[in-house]
């Protein structure tokens, strides 16, 4: 019977992975599917332990890779990468399939690395690959696969930080990696396609026409060998564009530029909006647009550029590598918009992004020579250097002379509010005064100079004790319109992008928020305020504060119930007062009555005030939404479920509300809250303007939430008690399983991508990954329950998060005292010098590649004497090395041993940082100090070790107590960091 499975199995892995290789050469991609299918049925067909195991789980994950890069879901991304780590740990040195599995992994944490832009990914899968190729030698069927990989992560280092020899060894891997592909290579076509990307890189950096017609030949040919449909045409035709655009760039044919945005349109239309080529089709897209309004002027192209660069960088987070690139061009494009039509706003824009380029590029990347002429955001004297030096190197009548002294004046301005010198303010308005001479009436930079030489001078006659004349004021005021304009764009950028008015129930964008704000009264008083008065410093900051003001908006919290309203039902009736009435409805209109009864036209609803059909919005939302709630007026909680005539209707916590996860985070971001009965009237019929200061509302929301009143009234998002905000989230639900992790991004302060498709597990663990990768607290480790499928340090659901049980109270100060007198006898100074330097540079609990590498203290374990087996748990009486005996109870079955012996068992006590000041300069007090810390009793995690090395933790059905023998054990504890899976 073995055998007849052996032979199913084999055949099945065999069609498997020839079911793959015809996707690869035609594309299909139900073909595609048909592979992981039966893949993951050879899968399920293995038994444990199976030699062909780490086959299985290579062949699976490059199938998994293969539909991300057909279809962009971030999902099959990371399963690739589970399975592929997982085939990794089942391959140990020497074992066959090792440098496939290397290979495979470092495939996909590029992937991901050109996705999310975490450089330690890059860095690892170079790592990784070079690893490959080594156990590849010359003859070796993979080789020219490993060679372009390697190749590959080479150019991407390029990329990121422009070292000219990493290109060089790209492109030496790509000629040896094409060698090796002759013509009808399942490989050539991939490789062709990389190595064309490498010679334009090179083309741009050193100027050679050869390499970009190479380029060129190269994507053609790639092309030729993709048939029609084949989602990795899409590559070839984005890399094709961009020679297009360069040759155009060269030569100034339109030609090649027509082709080239056509190549763009095209693969554009191919991505949808998850792709992971998408970012870079928009850009390369918006570069070629923008290239035809500077050839022809046609501002609907210049319009259509900006738009294009700003969704390239809604989905290019801060720290991708290419976010520069946009950065850059999009400056560029609203510099040309402002010299076009003279919004300040426009200029504004231009110099933040270049600000933003210059932050984020190293010295020596691509970019940064373009930056001579632009201020940091760093230090002072460094800008003011930067700004000299662009000034020496322009030309007599360049015309990024004005912009260059304008800059410089403001460093100038700036050092001299910073430190007082006089000298730095009579040279700032020396220099603003030449840059105003070289600006007519109408130049595009004339604002901005009025405005600064317009400061200065308010500063000299206030240096002086006089008022700055009326006759400077009139000749120095610049257009107030366009501050006021400037500075609410500024203030609506941290508020939701969609919002109610409350008298008219009307949906506007923050375009048509400006306008309305326009046309108010609070606009024509504050113009005229500022067209009339002469103190800059105090203008902006009353202007801010008239802004601010009129833009303070309600949000509404509630359970969703039947018959919400979505955005597009509201655009569609027009006003929310028009539409025919629903549940859902009428509790809108009720909200936005209650937010203008407490004086505020602008209000803020989950279910209509967030564009859900656009995924990159629904991101941005989702990750912004704590922002949103806690920059609030007033969050107005409505809790349908409590009335006047019900038992409860004096008790918060009978409402589900309180059961809901997304409501925690609209519990604790407001500043100012206020609770609404199922008919709309205040809760308890309380006429304060804060339910968080009400002490009686106060104590039933700690009741009802289990939350502390501290923390209530004055939450900080961040990593700080992690353990307790994953406790408050216990007992709570979501309709969506990802949202109850989702839902915590907030609290923990934490941008991370929204996975829908994911599972609850998986959410869940991606969020305690990066808290304990942050934060390094272990206290998150400590749990009771079912255990994760895909790490067996952490639990597959947040209800696991019980209460800690009480272990010692922290000690009074005459008990301290007593303890380290007791210590300093009994342990010698030598040996608290050595619990110090033990345990001083041990570094936090972090992440790789779905490995914890966790620095504890290690104890041994000697004897398992099995004492009761209770339903599916068995009780066991546990003797670890320096330790005292503990029972542990757990539904996994132990090896048992009677007398002490080596059993592949360890108790661990994860480090806690904290515990060691190692900033104490006594360093053998600091010892004492720590010993006092580890002579109280601890949680202890149970490990069993595998055959490869690494650990897997022990799921006990209770939390693991335990004591230490006496505190000579802590002297020889032994300290190391486990790798855990």
């Amino acid at each position: 019977m073995s055998n007849v499975l052996g032979e199913t199995v084999a055949d099945l892995c065999q069609h498997a992975a020839e079911v793959h290789q015809q996707y690869e050469c035609e594309g299909a991609l139900d073909t595609l599917e048909e592979a992981i299918s039966l893949h993951q049925q050879v899968l399920e067909l293995l038994p444990t332990g199976d030699p062909n195991g780490p086959l299985v789980l290579n062949n699976l994950a490059n199938c998994m890779q293969s539909r991300y890069r057909s279809q962009g879901l971030f999902r099959d991304l990371e399963e690739a990468i589970f399975l592929s780590q997982k085939a990794l740990n089942l391959c140990p040195a020497g074992h066959p399939n090792r440098s496939s599995s290397l290979n495979n992994l470092g495939s996909c944490l590029r992937w991901r690395y050109e996705s999310q832009g975490v450089l330690a990914d890059l860095d690892k899968a170079i790592s990784l690959n070079r690893e490959a190729l080594l156990l590849c030698p010359i003859g070796h069927p993979n080789r020219s696969s490993y060679l372009n990989s390697l190749a590959n992560c080479m150019k991407s280092w390029y990329d990121s930080h422009g070292a000219l020899a990493d290109l060089h060894e790209a492109i030496s891997l790509h000629q040896q990696a094409l060698d090796l592909c002759h013509v009808g290579h399942p490989n050539r076509p991939s490789v062709l396609v990389s190595f064309a990307s490498c010679m334009q890189s090179r083309f741009q950096s050193e100027g050679e026409l050869a390499d970009l017609e190479k380029a060129i030949y190269f994507n053609q040919q790639a092309l030729d060998l993709y048939p029609g449909g084949h989602p990795y045409r899409l590559s070839s035709l984005n890399n094709l564009g961009g020679c297009m655009q360069l040759r155009y760039g060269l030569h100034g044919a339109l030609e090649d530029l027509e082709e080239a945005i056509s190549l763009h349109q095209h693969t554009l239309y191919l991505c949808p909006v998850d792709h992971p080529y998408r970012p870079t089709s928009l850009h390369n897209l918006a570069i070629s647009i923008q290239s035809r309004y500077e050839s022809q002027g046609a501002f609907g192209d210049m319009e259509e550029a900006i738009s294009l660069y700003y969704q390239a960088l809604d989905i290019r987070p801060v720290g991708h590598p290419d976010r520069p690139l946009s950065l850059n061009n999009l400056a560029y494009c609203m510099e040309c918009r402002y010299k076009s039509q003279g919004a300040l706003a426009d200029l504004e824009e231009a110099i933040f992004l270049h600000q933003q380029t210059l932050q984020i590029c190293l010295v020596g990347h691509p970019i940064r020579p373009m930056y001579g002429s632009q201020e940091t955001l760093g230090d002072l004297e460094e800008a003011i250097s930067l700004h000299q030096q662009a000034l020496d190197l322009y030309p007599a009548g360049h015309p990024s002379i004005s912009a260059s002294l304008n800059n410089l004046g403001d460093c100038m301005r700036s050092k001299y509010e910073s430190y007082g010198e006089s000298g730095d303010l009579e040279k700032a308005i020396s220099l603003l005064q030449k840059a105003l001479d070289l600006c007519p009436v109408n130049h595009s930079n004339r604002t901005s100079v009025l405005l600064n030489l317009a400061s200065c001078m308010q500063s000299r006659y206030r240096a002086q004790g006089t008022l700055i004349s009326p006759l400077l004021s009139s000749n120095l005021v610049p257009d107030s319109g366009k501050l006021i304009r400037h500075a609410t764009q500024d203030i609506l950028h941290d508020i939701p992008p969609w919002l109610l008015l409350t008298n008219t129930g009307i949906l506007l964008t923050q375009a048509q928020m400006i306008v309305h704000f326009c046309k108010s009264t609070q606009y024509q008083t504050l113009l005229t305020f500022l067209k009339t008065s002469n103190d800059w410093h105090t203008n902006v900051k009353h202007m801010q504060a008239v802004i601010s003001n009129y833009f303070q908006y309600c949000t509404l919290s509630h359970r969703w119930g039947p018959n919400e309203p979505s955005l597009q039902d509201i655009l569609s009736n027009g006003s929310i007062y028009n539409m025919p009435p629903t549940t859902g409805l009428v509790k809108l209109q009720r909200f936005c009555d209650t937010a203008a009864h407490h004086g505020y036209s602008w209000a803020w609803s989950d279910t209509c005030c967030i564009d859900k059909t656009n995924s990159v919005e629904l991101q941005k939302a989702i990750g912004s939404m704590f922002l949103w709630y806690q920059q609030s007026a007033l969050t107005i909680v409505y809790l349908a479920d409590i009335c006047e005539s019900s038992p409860l209707h004096m008790i918060l916590s009978g409402s589900e509300w309180f059961r809901r996860s997304w409501t925690l985070q609209e519990l604790l971001a407001p500043h100012t809250i206020l609770f609404y009965t199922q008919d709309w009237s205040p809760y308890k019929n309380s006429g304060v303007q804060n339910h968080k200061q009400d002490v009686h509302v106060l104590n039933e929301l700690v009741h009802a939430s289990g939350i502390p009143a501290h923390h209530l009234r004055n939450f900080h998002a961040g990593m700080d008690n992690a353990r307790s905000k994953l406790q408050w989230v216990v007992g709570r639900h979501a309709t969506v399983p990802e949202d109850v992790a989702y839902s915590l991004f907030g609290i923990f302060n934490l941008h991370l991508p929204v996975l829908y498709g994911e599972g609850k597990e998986k959410s869940l663990l991606r969020l305690l990954q990066e808290i304990l990768s942050q934060s390094h607290d272990i206290s998150i480790l400590h749990w009771v329950g079912e255990q994760s499928s895909r790490h067996s340090c952490f639990p597959a659901s947040i209800s696991s998060y019980q209460p800690l049980p009480h272990v010692q109270p922290g000690l009074s100060s005459l008990s301290i005292q007593h303890s380290m007198s007791r210590l300093q006898q009994c342990i010698s100074t030598d040996d608290a010098h050595i619990v110090y330097n033990n345990f001083a540079n041990l570094p936090g609990a972090k992440f790789t590649d779905y490995t914890l590498k966790l620095p504890c203290i290690v104890h041994h374990v000697q004897v398992v004497k099995l004492r009761q087996t209770y339903m599916n748990y068995h009780t066991y009486d546990v003797q670890a090395v320096g330790l005292r005996p503990v029972q542990v109870i757990t539904s996994e079955p132990l090896r048992e041993s009677m007398v002490p012996t080596k059993l592949p068992y360890v108790f661990i006590h994860p480090w806690n940082q904290n515990l060691v000041n190692s900033l104490e300069e006594d360093h053998v007090m600091a010892g004492y100090k720590a010993m006092m810390e580890l002579e109280k009793p601890f949680m202890a995690l149970m490990l069993l070790r595998l055959p490869e090395g690494e650990y897997k933790r022990i799921c006990a059905s209770h939390f693991i107590i335990v004591h230490r023998d006496n505190p000579t054990s802590i002297v020889n504890s032994k300290t190391a960091i486990l790798d855990i899976v």
